[in-house]
């Protein structure tokens, strides 16, 4: 059992984060203003159940909460920002998996959401809906490979993004050393140092994002009315994790942005997208692993 809901709990991951198997997560983000040109602060809860079906066929119910806080300096915009500060979303992951031959694992996930200032009434443009299908081959706990590995590869859909097709995504893990391993691909790489069965530090690359809707909108340079919020940051940087018990872990990760992009939008194009330089990016968690 142990060998599914790994598979299941990694399944559920955000893809504007890492592919962590998380049972339950209590997160902090932080992008402070005074050494940037917004200040972004982000509280996330997630937990996720999973249930038997049957032999090798596994059911995940899982709910991911976040409440964020984001600021223009008042130097790089002309909009009334009172409305278009403070969004909530919440997301519900339903997840089913089983097993196939040679190792594979088969998961299918629906995540039905919301991300909005919420002034009122949900409305139709705070709802979105991801999917995503993939295939894992986890050979890290196992005794017949001798440099253990794992593949994870898939495809990804959302209603809202650029894209309007799914959109494929691969990782792969091996750990080459004891003390050494790595992790390569889309949308999370790392190289890990396992300092001992308490400490690891990682050099990674990751991204943190959102896409809100503002309800009742806003007028930028008094002509150009947006009402959509998007923040899209990669990051690479340094991780610490320390496991202070059985299956709970604590983390902090300090990151740089080297990509991107902040947008209002309206129905179809930007109407303000400022100049951004790179900023410094906190985050910091505690979890309960499988």
């Amino acid at each position: 059992m142990r060998y599914f809901l790994i598979c299941i709990a990694c399944f559920s991951f955000h893809l504007c984060n890492s592919q962590l198997p998380d049972l339950a997560r209590l997160e902090y983000s932080y992008i402070p203003g005074n050494n940037a040109n917004f200040q972004y602060n982000r509280f996330r809860a997630l937990f996720n159940v999973p249930f038997k079906v049957k032999e090798d066929v596994y059911f995940l119910v899982g709910l991911d909460y976040s409440d964020i806080y984001f600021e223009f300096n008042e130097r790089t915009d002309s909009y009334e920002k009172t409305n278009a500060e403070n969004f909530d979303a919440l997301a519900l992951n339903l997840t089913y998996t089983f097993k196939l031959k040679n190792n594979w694992i088969f998961g299918a996930q629906v995540t039905p959401s919301f991300m909005s200032n919420l002034e009122g009434r949900l409305i139709q443009e705070d709802f979105r809906f991801s999917g995503r299908i993939a295939f894992v081959k986890d050979m890290k706990n196992t005794s017949a490979s001798k440099k253990p590995y794992r593949i994870f590869i898939g495809l990804f859909y959302n209603n809202i993004s650029r894209f309007p097709a799914p959109i494929p995504f691969i990782t792969y893990y091996r750990k080459f050393h004891p003390k050494w391993s790595y992790s390569v691909g889309i949308p999370y790489s790392n190289i890990q140092f396992h300092a001992s069965p308490k400490h690891r530090i990682k050099l990674h690359a990751n991204s943190d994002n959102f896409n809100a809707s503002i309800q009742s909108g806003v007028i930028v340079n008094n002509e150009l009315p947006a009402n959509r919020l998007r923040m899209m940051l990669l990051l690479a940087g340094l991780r610490y994790e320390f496991k202070f018990a059985n299956y709970f872990e604590s983390y902090i990760n300090v990151t740089r942005t080297f990509v991107s992009g902040i947008q209002l939008r309206d129905d179809r194009e930007n109407v303000f997208e400022p100049n951004l330089d790179g900023v410094i990016h906190y985050r910091m968690g505690v979890r309960i692993k499988i």
